[in-house]
């Protein structure tokens, strides 16, 4: 497999990579042994981008309402 076929990522508790066109998830909590680790083929993917591009605007604010609250904590 070359490089371009695999290429992983952090995302917050999520280690994610997308390998030949599939999205594979992994999420294991520090101290509990226990773990998730899920995969979607290219059309369970898209349904996936469609659903988060549909609600993009919600997720925008949803980012900016969780900094702010961070910042005025921390301020």
């Amino acid at each position: 497999m070359d490089n371009k076929a695999q290429e992983c990522v952090r995302i917050g508790r999520y280690q994610s990579c997308l390998e030949n066109g599939q999205l594979k998830l992994y999420y294991h909590q520090v101290g509990d042994p226990n773990g998730f680790y899920g995969t979607m083929d290219a059309e369970e993917m898209l349904g996936l981008l469609n659903l988060l591009s549909r609600h993009k605007e919600d997720i925008y604010q949803a980012v900016n309402a969780k900094e702010n609250s961070r910042y005025a904590i921390g301020h």
